[in-house]
């Protein structure tokens, strides 16, 4: 069957409409809300996250995790904790708090986001870029 010019130029529209202008893409990207980042403490070290010999035997992801905040503490206490572990007995004020603990070493939410996190800081990407991949990701 040949396509006549007329219909292989409303096909090839139709078909840039459809990616180009997806409602669905533009609804979500409105509805992405915020967290609630802090603002990372000046001077901010990663002396207190754990070391390896602190954590005992670990798959390597978690020693990842932990590397990555150890390399980024002033991005790691930019960034809000998606395990909402700020409410309660924890009382971590950011990601960089919960890797200062044996928290992540047991909930796979802490690991997941600091190694997003990390991969992300390792790219060079700022911590308001970082911010917003987090809040696209997690929000």
């Amino acid at each position: 069957m040949l396509l006549t010019r007329r219909d292989m130029l409303g096909m090839v529209t139709g078909a840039l409409a459809g990616t180009l202008v997806n409602p669905q893409t533009l609804l979500g990207a409105a509805l992405v809300k915020p967290l609630p980042h802090p603002d990372p403490r000046p001077g901010i070290t990663g002396e207190h996250v754990l070391s390896h010999d602190q954590l005992g035997k670990r798959k390597d992801t978690v020693y990842d995790a932990y590397d990555f905040a150890r390399t980024y503490p002033e991005i790691f206490d930019g960034i809000y904790c998606i395990c909402h572990c700020d409410k309660g007995k924890a009382g971590h004020r950011s990601l960089l708090a919960c890797y200062e603990s044996t928290q992540p070493t047991g909930c796979g939410t802490c690991q997941e986001e600091g190694e997003f996190v990390g991969k992300l800081a390792a790219e060079g990407k700022s911590l308001g870029e970082i911010r917003s991949a987090v809040d696209k990701e997690y929000g």
